[in-house]
């Protein structure tokens, strides 16, 4: 990562922020974006102060065109950006029809078309440069997710195009990977809903650190998916070998909200 520009979305907190920290300890030269400008000139205050490299552009990628003007200013700034990284994502835990349409259309926006536009806007230059795109996905993503059923499915998408890219663009130099945590503690947890921590799935979580190292490796490694956690691994490939219908059916059992949780309300992340 040694004089190595790399863009990092959702950078303002949990494991984008941790991941951009990381990246200029490596000597990369860090993009830090996300929508809250305070947080984002903390962050590079600290990474400054440890004698590294940041540049902050705040953009909310849940406002139509947000990836387009992400991408047009990194022009401006003329950073040749050797690798891209896709953090910024946001989930709803509880019954379909208790998310606001709002809510749910913003999460659609960052999770899965700002990732697509900012990938497709990005891959031309890191072909040139023999680059690396980052997708940070989940486990969710092998398997239907009752009450998480749209995070889930945005999931799904993520880790389909990372691996179809990898095959893509393997021969021509760029590598892309998706990296799959299961729960981490961060403040995704508390922003996805009531109640959420409290089923069977949620109740053990990763470490920051652990994620963070798995996306270090996935960026040095040549292999398109990477899931953090043995348990996780595990769970990923049972769902391969059991019916989907089974496999939805018990992730309903695992992941029901607990009938004395308050209403669903999905908090604003940074």
């Amino acid at each position: 990562m040694r004089q190595r520009v790399v863009v990092v979305t959702g950078a303002s907190s949990g494991i984008g922020e941790a991941l951009a920290e990381a990246l200029a300890a490596r000597g990369a030269h860090v993009v830090v974006t996300a929508r809250t400008k305070e947080r984002l000139e903390a962050l590079r205050a600290r990474i400054e102060a440890a004698g590294g490299r940041a540049t902050v552009v705040p953009v909310d990628l849940a406002a139509p065109g947000a990836a387009q003007r992400l991408f047009d200013e990194v022009q401006r700034l003329e950073l040749p950006v050797d690798a891209l990284v896709n953090n910024a994502g946001f989930g709803f835990f509880g019954p379909f029809e208790a998310e606001a349409p709002a809510h749910l259309g913003e999460m659609l926006q960052v999770n899965v078309v700002a990732l697509a536009e900012l990938t497709r806007l990005f891959v031309p230059s890191l072909l040139v440069r023999r680059g690396a795109v980052l997708n940070v996905a989940s486990t969710v993503a092998f398997q239907p997710s009752p009450y998480l059923a749209a995070y889930g499915a945005t999931k799904a998408f993520v880790l389909s195009l990372s691996e179809a890219l990898w095959a893509e663009y393997r021969s021509a130099g760029l590598h892309v990977a998706a990296v799959c945590p299961g729960p981490v503690e961060t403040p995704f947890l508390d922003a996805a809903g009531a109640g959420v921590r409290s089923t069977a799935i949620f109740r053990t979580t990763l470490s920051v650190d652990e994620v963070v190292r798995a996306c270090l490796s996935a960026l040095d490694s040549t292999a398109p998916t990477h899931v953090v956690g043995l348990r996780n691994w595990l769970m990923a490939q049972s769902a391969r070998f059991s019916p989907r219908a089974l496999t939805a059916r018990v992730g309903a059992v695992l992941l029901a909200p607990p009938k004395s949780s308050s209403p669903l309300t999905p908090k604003a992340l940074p």
